[in-house]
């Protein structure tokens, strides 16, 4: 890579130009409530239905009566696995997937039959979707010239553009003279040109390598701030949902399972799919009764859920070595493999009474040897019961 190149790559996005308010320039992390200022939701989504009919014949259902309102200034990931809904979601909000049922309204204006060039969003997408034979500059323009704009007003707004994703003095580049992370900016430079209301974002960081996205994860979030506006972001990668976002709905089968922000997600799942999909975790089943939760063996501790049984959650990360001063419950097995992963290791073992177990070690010495017995310590307040019952 060239020292062009190199700086425009490692580069943080510079924002000079660029004007925001106050609120925008000190927006702390968004709640459910999106009612403030007395501002119409910049996105809200109401009962949402769509399916597809299979090369088989039959009903393939998308979209299940979601229902979604995004906060002003917004960074929110859809988040699932393969085939969950999650893109479909964002083609019907940019216009390229019709909704069967349901309604779409931005800022406050309903965009449920628009087509896609008349919706004040953009999108940037998983394979950028640039036009290689098209210089930077132009590739940046295009929507700009195809809304006839002046000649000076598209040089003066995509040079703008170059330089708040740091492509400054690479307009006359072609595209296929730029690296991965290069060509990402380029459509991202491309998506914003225009003033969007709403930027969507469909995997646009999936292909680049994992020092190069998880930079772009930290300054795509820095512009959002900046910008002050909503960001749509689309991903199966949980530790990018939980880097960028200010809420992560998740989604299974056409359905939001969850939405609300990275750390009850992750410390407080309303489900398993929820609990299991989103990091790594321990299942273990438990019976509740007048206030307090037993393990299948025999130790128990004090739990506020109603039903009569349900799944601790207990995240591998939690279990220490060392046997806190604090109520805790007591893990011991034998050692079935460990992995060194620099700063953390990874135990797996085995408990006569729980089963298969993870832990996540933070301080370690050596690493645990396979057959060697090992004792694990959760305290009572790192641990979540859900009431749901694991198979």
């Amino acid at each position: 890579m060239d020292t062009d190149q190199n700086r425009a790559v490692t580069r943080t996005f510079s924002l000079r130009g660029l004007t925001s308010s106050p609120f925008e320039r000190g927006r702390t992390r968004q709640t459910d409530d999106v009612s403030g200022f007395n501002m119409p939701a910049p996105l809200e989504i109401i009962g949402a239905h769509k399916a597809f009919r299979s090369p088989e014949g039959a009903t393939v259902t998308a979209l299940d009566n979601v229902s979604v309102k995004l906060a002003q200034a917004e960074f929110m990931t859809l988040l699932g696995p393969s085939g969950c809904g999650k893109t479909t979601l964002l083609r019907t909000i940019s216009g390229f997937e019709t909704l069967d049922a349901g309604d779409i309204l931005i800022d406050g204006k309903e965009v449920t039959n628009q087509p896609a060039f008349r919706r004040p969003v953009n999108t940037v997408f998983q394979r950028y979707a640039l036009f290689d034979h098209m210089n930077v500059a132009r590739n940046v323009g295009y929507a700009l010239e195809i809304a006839g704009k002046s000649k000076r007003d598209i040089q003066a707004r995509v040079g703008e553009m170059l330089e708040l994703v740091g492509l400054e003095g690479l307009g006359q580049r072609n595209i296929s003279q730029l690296s991965g992370g290069q060509q990402q900016r380029v459509a991202l430079a491309r998506a914003l040109a225009a003033k969007p209301k709403l930027l969507l974002l469909d995997e646009p960081l999936s292909a680049l390598d994992k020092n190069l996205r998880q930079k772009m994860q930290q300054e795509l979030k820095t512009l959002q701030r900046e910008l002050g506006i909503g960001f749509i972001f689309v991903t199966h990668d949980q530790e990018e949902a939980l880097t960028m976002s200010d809420r992560i709905a998740v989604l299974a089968n056409g359905k939001i399972q969850q939405l609300g922000a990275p750390d009850a997600l992750y410390t407080k799942p309303a489900n398993l799919f929820t609990a299991d999909f989103l990091g790594e975790s321990n299942l273990l089943p438990v019976a509740i009764e007048r206030g307090v939760a037993t393990l299948a063996d025999g130790q128990n501790f004090p739990c506020s859920n109603e039903s009569a049984k349900g799944t601790l959650l207990l995240r591998p990360e939690v279990l220490r070595r060392t046997a806190p001063s604090e109520p805790s419950l007591t893990v011991q097995g034998t050692v079935v493999a460990s992995y060194y992963q620099g700063k953390d290791c990874l135990v797996d073992f085995e408990s006569p009474s729980l089963g298969a177990l993870k832990a996540n070690l933070r301080e370690f010495k050596s690493l645990p040897e396979r057959g060697e017995t090992v004792s694990f310590y959760a305290s009572t307040s790192d641990l979540h019961v859900i009431n749901e019952v694991s198979s």
